[in-house]
Parts: structure tokens; sequence; C-alpha cells
């Protein structure tokens, strides 16, 4: 466990002396402390015994399997941070031009925003988006599929493009709307995960809170997730996925603060675990890979590596594969693993590092990593050479992405994809605005003192900047 922990440390003070002193505000910083959660300090808490009996994931696995998986994956996290900065990342971000942030603003129009919103609200709220209980498996139906994909996404977006163009001084009004909004859905890791993107979104744009915002950021957050808690702990998840409507989960979240709603007393008061027990185990990463560690030595045999590929393919659209949901089940990779190593039928975290634990032997695990970091360092150098509000959609994907390290890659790709989708709206949105209002010389081909403008000019960022000044233009 010792020298898992070491690992864990060189991965975290490698970013640091390398990225400089704005490493915490790179995707890939993120996931590497995710990684020290998951696989580092869940662990030391599990070791003490009283704290192990109530993780559920862990039976029937031998401690030796747990602590060869932990150190498994964390050579292999160093492994990917090594490749992370070998790839040439700058130390410093882009510098900001002075219109940035108004075009931003521009583009990443709040309203716009907020109005794509409302009807995935309206529809989570009433228990048929996001966080329903229709909303996942083989028939899930559109409205659901939606919301779950794109909610959370555009909660923060909005608040982002509300807080560039109205000032920094709105930032906590923001932010504790924006907590209200994803608290009523139920989930702590929207949450969390919201907060933290909408802080480094304005940090990117040089708009970062203050050192009293960010500490009352930080108690507003903590308070929805300890409501969120609260009611998951009276009246379990069935309160977020009925047809209760907002007004009736905000009563419900207030009624879930300790000393507001008369919340019961702790688990551990009741025979139950404590919070660190329940917390420890919830973020129990290790025990996956150590279940499948533990199969290998008793004679299960590995799965085929091309399960690895296939399991990306659950990035493509549903739209662009129609028979897509018939072949859910091959394309998930800890369902694959959890049949095919006789695992417990349990809601694994089987994490970014260990995922495909029971495809590749370990050496091939690490080699495999140390590509992904490469190609995160080659991304991540693209995304922030500039600040353009379609990069800063996808910058917001990725955070979301780095944040959901317990899901893997193929979940990670799932939430680039959704950004992806954004920010090729922010792309052709103001273009296709400008068509509009394109004079009709430009649009039938005629000169306008750019000679003739191609087929495709109306792509073009400057296709509608006037070649002269004057009332005729």
């Amino acid at each position: 466990m010792w020298l898992n922990l070491l690992l864990q440390f060189a991965s975290v003070a490698l970013l640091r002396i390398g990225l400089g002193k704005m490493w915490l505000r790179r995707p890939v910083t993120l996931l590497v402390l995710a990684s020290a959660v998951y696989d580092g300090v869940s662990q030391v808490l599990l070791s003490f015994p009283s704290v192990a009996t109530w993780d559920p994931y862990r039976e029937g696995i031998q401690q030796r399997y747990i602590d060869a998986a932990a150190l498994l994956m964390s050579a292999g996290m160093l492994a990917f941070t090594i490749a992370y900065l070998l790839t040439g990342t700058a130390r410093r971000d882009a510098p900001l031009r002075g219109d940035d942030a108004a075009i931003a603003a521009r583009v990443l129009d709040w309203r716009l925003l907020a109005f794509a919103c409302a009807p995935l609200a309206v529809l989570t709220y009433r228990g048929r988006g996001f966080n329903s209980s229709v909303a996942t498996g083989g028939a899930t139906p559109l409205t659901a599929s939606l919301a779950a994909q794109f909610f959370a996404l555009l909660v923060v977006l909005a608040a982002f493009g509300f807080v560039l163009r109205h000032g920094a001084q709105w930032f906590l009004p923001t932010l504790m709307v924006q907590s209200v909004l994803l608290a009523a859905t139920g989930e702590r890791g929207p949450v969390i995960t919201d907060a933290i993107v909408l802080v480094l979104l304005l940090a990117r744009v040089a708009r970062g809170p203050s050192g009293m915002q960010m500490t009352t950021a930080a108690l507003l957050t903590a308070t929805a997730v300890v409501a969120i808690v609260g009611v998951r702990t009276q009246e379990g998840r069935v309160a977020f996925s009925a047809d209760s409507g907002l007004g009736s989960r905000m009563t419900a979240l207030a009624g879930g603060l300790p000393g507001l709603g008369g919340a019961p007393a702790s688990a551990a008061e009741a025979g139950g675990p404590g919070t660190i027990a329940q917390d420890a185990s919830r973020l129990d990463g290790v025990a996956f890979t150590g279940a499948i560690l533990q199969g290998e030595n008793l004679g299960d045999s590995r799965l085929d590596a091309v399960g690895i590929p296939e399991s990306l393919l659950i990035a493509v659209p549903s739209a662009a594969w129609p028979s897509k949901l018939a072949h859910a089940a091959a394309l998930d990779p800890v369902q694959a693993e959890t049949d095919g190593f006789g695992l417990q039928q349990i809601n694994f975290l089987p994490g970014f590092a260990g995922l495909y634990a029971g495809f590749l032997p370990a050496p091939w695990l690490v080699v495999f990593l140390t590509a992904l970091g490469a190609a995160w360092g080659w991304g991540e150098r693209l995304l922030l050479r500039a600040q353009t509000p379609a990069r800063l959609v996808l910058l917001a994907g990725a955070i979301a992405a780095a944040l959901r390290f317990e899901q893997g890659v193929p979940g990670m790709l799932v939430t680039l994809r959704t950004a992806a989708v954004i920010a090729v709206i922010a792309v052709l949105t103001p273009r296709m605005r400008n068509i509009f209002r394109a004079r009709a010389s430009i649009e039938e081909g005629q000169d306008c003192g750019r000679g003739d403008p191609g087929r495709w000019w109306w792509l073009r960022p400057d296709a509608y900047r006037p070649a002269h000044t004057g009332s005729e233009h």
C-alpha cells in the first residue's frame, strides 16, 4: 500500500512540476487527482477493518489481489502522466486576447442556452429525464437520453455565459442557482462537477473567482451535496425519479439538511455504516481489478483484446448506427468482464486505469495507459491553443470527462461527444446567423471588394466583415 501511495504521489508531483502554477486548471490534473482518491485515499480508509467490513465490492476477494491491483493501477497512472508530459504540453495557457471573452459571451448566449435547458429540466423534474427510472437500458426514450447527456453540460454553459455577460460579481448567485437546479436531479456528481467546470472556465478567460468567492462556493456545493444525501437517506432515490416537480424537490432538499427538516440520526447510530465507511466503499476503485486478478490466478481465461476497440463504439450516436442498442451488452466491458470472470453482479467502479484489466495482461495494460497519456497530451495541446467559444465548450466537456474517472474511457468519450455536438453548434451558429444578414450580392457570388467568395464562403469567419465603410454597407 505504501508503494501504491508513493506512485500516486509521484504522479501528482510530476504534474505540479511539469505544468507549473496553472496545473490545477488542466483536465488531466483532475483525472490524476481522481485516481489518487479512488485508488489511493479510499484504500487507506479501507485498510481499517471497521471501515472495510461495510464494503460490498470486496466480498470474496483476497487482500493480496487488492494490493496487487492498487499497485498495477498506480503504476499505470504514473506511466500515463509521464507520457502526457512528454508530448510537449505547454506550461502556460494561450494568451487571452482582448475580445475573446466578449466573443465567448456573444456566442455562448446564456439566454439561448437556458432556453435549450428548459425542456430538459421540465422532463427531469417530471421523472422522464435525467436520473429517471427509464433513463438507462436498451429501451431508453429519446427525451430521457437527451436529458441525461445534455442537461448538466448545458446548465454549466448557461451559467458560464451569464457570468461572462454580467460580470464576476454574479458568480455566487449563478452558482447557487446552478447547484439548486442540479441538486434537484438527486445526483451529487453533477453538482460537484459543474461547480468545478464553472470555476475553471471562468479562470480560463481571466475572470476566476476570488479566494472569498471560492470558499463560499465550496460551502454552497457542500450544502447541496449534504441536502441530497439527507433526502436519499430518508426517502431513497425514488424521491428524485418520480413526477414531483421542481418545487417539491426543493422542499425535499430543504428537509434533507440537518437541523431544518429533522434529518434522521446518522447511519452509524441506526446500526449501519457511518459516513466515512459509506464514502470509502463508494470510492473503492480497486476491488474490480482485484477480482479480475484473482480470477486469472484461479484459471479464468482473459477476454479477447478486441473488446477494447469495440467498447469505444459506445460513443457512436444511435442515429448513425441504428442497430446500436441491439449490441449494447457487447459494448459494455464491465458486464463482459463480470460475466467472463464470474464476479458478483454489483455496480463496480472499474475506473480509468482498471477498466480493461480483464482484456490485457499487466504489462500491456501499462503500455495502453501510456498511449492514452500521449493521446491526452496531444489533444489537450490542441484544445488550449486558443480561446474560441467552441474550444471552451470542449474544455468544459474535457473537465467533466476527467471527473468521470470511475466510468473509464467509454463514459468519458460519451461526455466528450456531447461537448463536441454543442461545440459544432457554437461554430455554426454565428455563421448561420450572418447568412441572413449577408448582402444579396455576396449571396449570389458577386464581387464585394473580396473577389469570388467561393462555394463555401459562408463558413469563413471573416466572410461578413465589410470590405468598405459607409452607409451602403
